[in-house]
């Protein structure tokens, strides 16, 4: 057989002889050289001579496994997002058993499939911490033992240059340690070669690399990273989707922040919904969000945030540590505030405690609500002990602007709206200034002296200026005794409870009354549940 050292002197008719050979370390090597474009061009060959391998012949062969299933996935990608959840569940599976007898494969080929599929495998089940052990322990063997694939750019790599940082890169991003992505896809980038078959992994994190930058408000960087995925080259159709989503998520996040509508529309399009089979989804469904809060329907969105999580339910929320927990509350608050559902915010920072990332809605319930003091006491403590993406940090900076103006303190209304101004990596970031109203835009202009942010920019109408309205703030005994009723609790068994006089409980009660609003105890219960008051105490009785 011809020479598999240089892809360059295959053509098709040689391709397809070593495909019916019957040789499967053929098939390997091809794949090896190949990688996606061996199942994109040959996904029948590959069906058709793997089609009698055996189940313990496929364990021994990850290789052969790996450009099977991928021949598999390719063969059904009409069916779209059924076929790539499919083909996911086969990752998992194959992945979970190639994680046990990792130190059994000597080819540093076959140990970077298994191991790559096990590190996926962990990641689909929501195991984050085994998956970046995982990858890390494949990552040291593979340097001891990839010597005989140096690549002709001069890279000591395996074949497949990239994928195991960039899968490894996925890992930490889902897991919320955005630091260590960033380093990991960098990484990938650098190890990926040239196109048209060596730069698969390398596209796919520099697509993500843009979408955190965008995540994180770098605007010029995220354009960077786009134009330089632009300049590797293509992808093939059916997995063009999967690999360069971040890249679609990244062009509407940054036409979000830029208040361009009609473009966050378009790229939304393009990502397609949170609920589709993408471990990106979480982007997705923050993206949409911030998209249903300033421009869209908030009420839409989150009866769409809710289907996402529904769809992905299988890892449900845990200690709001994931990336999917954080972005998904975070969505959630955004568009409850933007539905003048205040009381709904802070009841969703009060069940999540370790939430810090609710903070900056917080200060904007207390804000809409006319409490500057608590507004800048919460915008202060989220500015001081937090590390803030650029658009949040300028959001705070201007609740507090707003907050120091209305209470006629000017000078740190003048300096904390500079700063948010200044904040910005590219005047076109504006997004964090449609929930100012214009006249406190034109107050703060003048007192700072800085040009209005929306001034000069495509932002004509904001449809979605938020309006949290009044909200009712009880004493720790108020609470404590409104939830004592909530369980069916008279006065005098409060009092007792509390160790406190029975008279007291009862003026407890009345100012209870009096800040719902209501005069009868049936009343105020169920406005209580209404403003989410009694949240904690229902998953206490529960």
């Amino acid at each position: 057989m011809t020479s598999l050292d240089d892809q360059k002197t295959l053509d098709s008719k040689e391709i397809r002889r070593a495909l019916r050979s019957g040789d499967l370390s053929a098939i390997e090597s091809l794949f090896d050289q190949l990688w996606y474009d061996l199942p994109t061009r040959f996904a029948d060959e590959i069906i058709s001579a793997t089609t009698g391998v055996s189940a313990q012949e496929l364990d021994r062969r990850p290789r052969l496994l790996h450009a099977t299933l991928l021949a598999h996935g390719q063969q059904h990608f009409v069916t779209g997002d059924a076929s790539l959840r499919k083909l996911l569940h086969h990752f998992g599976t194959y992945g979970r058993r190639f994680a046990g007898r990792l130190s059994s494969y000597r080819d540093p080929g076959d140990l970077l499939s298994a191991g790559t599929l096990a590190v996926i495998s962990a990641r689909l089940r929501g195991a984050y911490d085994d998956s970046a052990r995982l990858g890390s322990w494949v990552d040291q063997q593979l340097a001891v033992r990839a010597g005989n694939y140096t690549r002709p750019w001069g890279m000591t790599s395996t074949a497949r240059p990239g994928w195991l940082s960039t899968e490894r890169g996925v890992t930490a991003t889902l897991a919320g340690d955005l630091d260590r992505a960033v380093h990991l896809y960098s990484r990938a980038h650098a190890e990926a070669g040239p196109a048209p078959t060596e730069h698969y992994a390398g596209a796919n994190a520099v697509a993500n690399l843009a979408m955190l930058a965008a995540f994180q408000g770098h605007i010029d960087l995220a354009r960077r990273w786009l134009v330089t995925l632009d300049e590797m080259g293509g992808v093939p159709y059916w997995l063009e989707h999967v690999s360069t989503v971040g890249a679609r998520i990244a062009r509407a996040l940054i036409a979000v922040e830029e208040g361009d509508a009609e473009g966050a529309s378009h790229h939304l399009a393009m990502v397609g919904p949170a609920t589709q089979g993408i471990e990106l989804w979480p982007f997705a469904a923050f993206a949409h969000a911030n998209y249903d809060a300033h421009f869209g329907d908030p009420h839409q969105g989150l009866r769409r945030l809710q289907e996402a999580r529904f769809v992905h339910s299988a890892h449900p929320l845990t200690d709001g540590g994931s990336i999917a927990d954080r972005l998904t509350l975070r969505a959630e608050a955004k568009l409850l505030l933007q539905t003048d559902a205040g009381h709904r915010v802070l009841a969703l920072a009060q069940e999540h405690p370790d939430a810090d990332y609710l903070e900056q809605q917080v200060a904007w319930v207390h804000l809409l609500a006319g409490h500057n003091q608590q507004a800048i006491r919460v915008a202060a403590k989220t500015l001081n002990h937090m590390r803030l993406s650029e658009p949040d940090a300028i959001s705070v900076n201007l609740v507090l602007a707003i907050a120091h103006l209305r209470e006629d303190n000017l000078d740190r209304a003048a300096h904390a709206f500079e700063t948010a101004v200044r904040l910005r990596s590219s005047p076109a970031l504006i997004r964090p200034f449609l929930s100012a109203t214009s006249e406190d835009l034109e107050k703060l202009s003048r007192l700072a002296r800085v040009p209005n942010p929306l001034t000069l920019t495509r932002v004509i109408v904001r449809s979605n200026p938020p309006s949290a309205g009044s909200i009712v703030r009880l004493t720790r005994r108020e609470q404590e005794v409104l939830e004592a009723l909530d369980r069916g609790g008279t006065a005098e068994q409060a009092a007792a409870a509390f160790g406190v006089a029975v008279s007291t409980v009862r003026s407890q009660v009345r100012s209870l009354y009096k800040k719902l609003g209501v005069t009868k105890r049936a009343a105020a219960l169920a406005r209580a549940h209404e403003l989410g008051l009694l949240s904690d105490s229902r998953q206490q009785r529960h």
